[in-house]
């Protein structure tokens, strides 16, 4: 016992006095956090704690770790550690092999009582568990030769950081296992000691302070929706309290679930209101506009948009949000602070009309078919407002000079007319109207295939795009002026066949959302993609409208320059039949002469 005791004092003697050294040594290069990681080995003596001399019991020893700092004041290590072993039995000394493998826990008392975080030199305390292998003794009371069991330990160790990635140890641990791990059973658990030298390379170096390692974590700020929760229990609290006076059934009363839902409601709008700062006035991103049910609707950055009833004759003077103000909003707060419009009054304030909007949640604006941008709206407000002044202006002038000539491609004849309409200014407008017809007995060859609507692909309409390209060079080339208006309208039309099945669009003229056409005398908004389809006549008939919109456009090179207005008119006949699957074009020159 006295070798344990002296083999154990002799670590204590190495590792104690330093602590003092550890704190007056303040620094190491600075003060920064120490190493994150590390892998070490070590070498030194192996001494059982049992009955016998030192000289027989010691042998040597070696191990091997890698490990973390997670602060630091705390770490852990996974480690490895053995080789000899000994007993000794009637004054005979008896060798076996061992080996372990331990988790470790591990204490930095320097940088706990220094409060640096980067001592030079470190006192560190350790505790583990893990499992003994040991086996192949020459001498052995048990009747299996080779065993697992269970491993403990305890111990110090003194670390001396060389350079910021290299550092030295000095390391005493004290070791339990099973009883017969030595051979021997005395009905007790077995205890050995290890004292051991090492080498570490440290790595993964962080620039934390200690200050800012030890701060108190700050308490998460609160999100604007738990702000109005918390405020809202509050007031919620105070007003469930029973009042003076109150008797206990007006307080049951006051206070029923009708009554105490109805109040949270108000209380959170206020609280929403209060924390949204009139957002509806700076968030206001876009205005849109379904002229079939006169609803604008009004959309927000960051919160769901609305719709307001707003009369068609309204619309004139509102171009964007700019030209509204909101009065009287309500808000909501939603999870994810999430603010919502309960409630607004919507001002023109050039008009001094007011537009109310009250939320149902679920009928809030969501941009669908019939919703067209404010500035296409404008645009078409002022179309409007051209051709009916064109119109009265018109009334009162002379009367129009009406020309026609027929052209013979093929089987194809285009028939090109032209009015020249006078104005009352004296000044006259010049339209050219371009139509077609088929020869008896070509028309299911010639005209457009059912379901068919690219006009170059049909020979009738690939003849009349020719005699318009070939004309607006020639003969109309003096009306075809740079920086001059000329307003073309499409008519595409298609017979009474129906659609069984949706016909692909292969999306050539791109997807056509929410386009205006005239359809018997109305105008009503069309839509064809290629996700979609066609499903409709009506559909079909604005398609080939477009592909000859498509083809003018590009191949007319007299019309470049020119301030294009263009509209379309669709129209399907009553019954079936390939000669009304057919496209038309109309020119208006205004002030041509």
């Amino acid at each position: 016992m006295k070798t344990v005791k002296s083999f154990m004092m002799m670590a204590a003697l190495m590792v104690m006095p330093q602590l003092a050294y550890a704190q007056s040594d303040a620094t190491f290069g600075n003060n920064d956090f120490r190493s994150h990681g590390f892998v070490q080995v070590q070498g030194g003596l192996h001494l059982p704690l049992s009955s016998g001399s030192m000289s027989d019991l010691i042998k040597p020893n070696f191990g091997a770790n890698v490990g973390a700092w997670f602060s630091p004041v705390v770490g852990a290590r996974l480690g490895f550690e053995g080789l000899k072993s000994s007993v000794v039995v009637a004054e005979k000394s008896y060798s076996f092999d061992y080996y372990t493998i331990g988790l470790d826990a591990m204490f930095n008392l320097s940088a706990l009582i220094s409060k640096n975080n980067n001592p030079r030199l470190n006192a560190i305390l350790l505790g583990g568990v893990g499992l003994t292998h040991y086996g192949d003794k020459d001498f052995n009371t048990v009747a299996s030769d080779a065993w697992v069991a269970h491993h403990l330990r305890v111990g110090a160790a003194l670390e001396y950081r060389i350079a910021k990635p290299l550092s030295v140890s000095l390391e005493y641990r004290l070791n339990n296992t099973s009883d017969d791990f030595n051979g021997v059973l005395n009905n007790k658990d077995d205890w050995y000691s290890s004292l051991l030298l090492g080498i570490a390379y440290n790595f993964g170096h962080t620039k934390k302070t200690y200050a800012e390692i030890h701060a108190p974590i700050a308490p998460k700020p609160l999100t604007l929706f738990e702000q109005k929760e918390k405020e809202l229990n509050e007031r919620m609290n105070v007003w469930m309290k029973r009042l003076k006076g109150e008797s206990k059934d007006d307080f049951l009363a006051r206070t029923s679930g009708d009554a105490m839902k109805t109040q949270r409601l108000e209380y959170s709008k206020d609280i929403a209101t209060r924390l949204a700062d009139g957002r509806a006035n700076s968030t206001a991103k876009d205005l849109w506009y379904n002229s079939n049910e006169q609803l604008l609707g009004i959309e927000f950055e960051d919160m769901p948009s609305i719709t307001l009833a707003v009369p068609g004759e309204d619309i004139k003077g509102i171009k964007s949000t700019g030209d509204l103000q909101f009065a009287n909003t309500v808000y909501e707060l939603n999870p994810g602070d999430k603010f919502e419009v309960i409630y607004t009054d919507v001002i023109n304030p050039a008009t001094g009309k007011k537009y109310s909007f009250v939320s149902k949640r679920e009928a809030n604006f969501v941009q669908t078919e019939g919703y067209q941008t404010i500035a296409n709206v404008q645009e078409e407000i002022m179309k409007s407002e051209r051709l009916a002044q064109a119109a009265a202006t018109n009334a009162a002038a002379p009367a129009k000079e009406v020309k026609s000539k027929d052209v013979a491609v093929g089987n194809t004849v285009i028939t090109v007319q032209t009015e020249r309409i006078p104005k009352q200014d004296g000044k006259a407008d010049y339209k050219v109207i371009y139509n077609y017809n088929v020869k008896d007995g070509f028309s299911v060859s010639d005209d457009f295939a059912p379901g068919k609507y690219e006009a170059e692909k049909s020979k009738a309409s690939a003849a009349l795009l020719k005699v318009i390209n070939e004309s607006l060079a020639g003969e109309f080339a003096p009306y075809v002026k740079p920086g001059c208006i000329v307003t073309i309208n499409y008519q595409g039309s298609a017979d009474a066949s129906p659609i069984n099945s949706t016909i692909a669009y292969n999306g050539k003229y791109g997807d056509i959302k929410d386009q205006p056409v005239n359809i018997n005398g109305k105008t009503q908004n069309l839509s064809v993609t290629r996700a979609s389809g066609i499903s409709t006549n009506e559909q079909l008939s604005l398609v080939r409208a477009i592909s000859v919109k498509n083809y003018i456009l590009k191949n007319a090179k007299a019309l470049k320059g020119m301030k294009v207005e263009d509209s379309f008119n669709v129209k399907v006949a009553p019954t079936e039949g390939s000669q009304f699957r057919r496209v038309s074009v109309e020119f208006l020159f205004p002030d041509a002469f």
